[in-house]
């Protein structure tokens, strides 16, 4: 799937922030690997969701470890 021909949809772009404060707050302590389960918990949104959401930039949206 390209992102260029892909539409991402509102719901998944208005995430975005949520996910890459996160994201960006576990990088600076030192953490390069989170499970979508552990990133549900901290945004409260559900992991079937971010996965979801992550397949749209190329990610398996499977349910595994990923490293950042």
């Amino acid at each position: 799937m390209n992102i260029d021909q892909t539409k991402i949809p509102q719901a998944t772009a208005k995430r975005l922030p949520l996910y890459y404060r996160f994201l960006e707050n576990l990088q600076a302590s030192g953490k390069h690997r989170v499970s979508s389960s552990e990133l549900s918990e901290a945004v409260k949104v559900d992991s079937a969701t971010i996965r979801r959401d992550f397949s749209y930039f190329g990610a398996l949206g499977k349910k595994v470890m990923g490293t950042m």
